[in-house]
């Protein structure tokens, strides 16, 4: 891998913020886990695609603010720690969240992706 972790973590969430999946697919394994906080996992990109647009038809994502970042050669595993920025598509409300990621990759592509928040905060539905 010639980058770094981060930076292809970084590369991956502006072309997913974006909405080009085509690109974005290109930073996973095709079998990739998604997981956020206690939700069941979903798998692929196709899965994360489904979880982020219905996510995104309640709260919409305006970026975040890093906290602490770090990577792990041993594991090959990346963590970041940021405040998640969205507002809220029904009131408007705008909502802080507090996050950490943790990236587990395969060489250079993610092979499991999961997300630490206490999402109730966002007042998603069950399905989101």
């Amino acid at each position: 891998m010639t980058d770094s972790r981060i930076a292809r973590i970084t590369r991956m969430e502006h072309l997913l913020g974006a909405g080009d999946w085509a690109a974005g697919a290109e930073f996973f394994t095709p079998d990739v886990t998604y997981r956020v906080g206690a939700r069941s996992p979903v798998t692929g990109i196709d899965g994360i695609r489904a979880y982020m647009e219905g996510q995104a038809a309640q709260v919409h994502w305006t970026g975040h603010t890093l906290c602490w970042q770090a990577e792990d050669d041993a594991t090959d595993t990346a963590v970041i720690e940021v405040i998640s920025h969205f507002k809220r598509v029904a009131d408007g409300a705008v909502i802080d969240l507090p996050c950490t990621d943790i990236y587990r990759f395969d060489g250079a592509r993610i092979r499991d992706w999961r997300v630490y928040a206490d999402i109730a905060v966002l007042g998603l539905g069950a399905g989101s």
